[in-house]
Parts: structure tokens; sequence; C-alpha cells
């Protein structure tokens, strides 16, 4: 099992790069969920102003 992580020698800078690359993507996936947050809450905002708009 130590030999796996080692990976002959290189797991020294394969781990780490592992780590940054999964460190990245759930760092993108946390700004996309609050990016969609964000555009839902707008776009129930507009829909509300729009519906005002065309009652008057």
């Amino acid at each position: 099992m130590t030999e796996f992580f080692e990976m002959g020698g290189h797991g020294i800078y394969i781990w780490p790069c592992y780590g940054l690359g999964a460190l990245l993507l759930i760092a993108l996936l946390v700004s996309s969920v609050k990016s969609l947050s964000k555009s839902k809450k707008d776009l129930s905002i507009m829909e509300q102003v729009s519906k005002k708009e065309s009652k008057s």
C-alpha cells in the first residue's frame, strides 16, 4: 500500500496536485451554486417588477 502512495518516488509531487485539483473543483462548485442562487433571486425580483408594471 505504501508503494501506491509513494508512486515510484513521485508521490510527493502527484498527491499535492490531486489535492489542489480537488480543491479547485470544490471552489468552482461552491461559486457556481452561489451564482445560481443569486441569479434566481435577481430573476424573482425582475418578475415581480414586471408584474407591477404590467398592472399599472
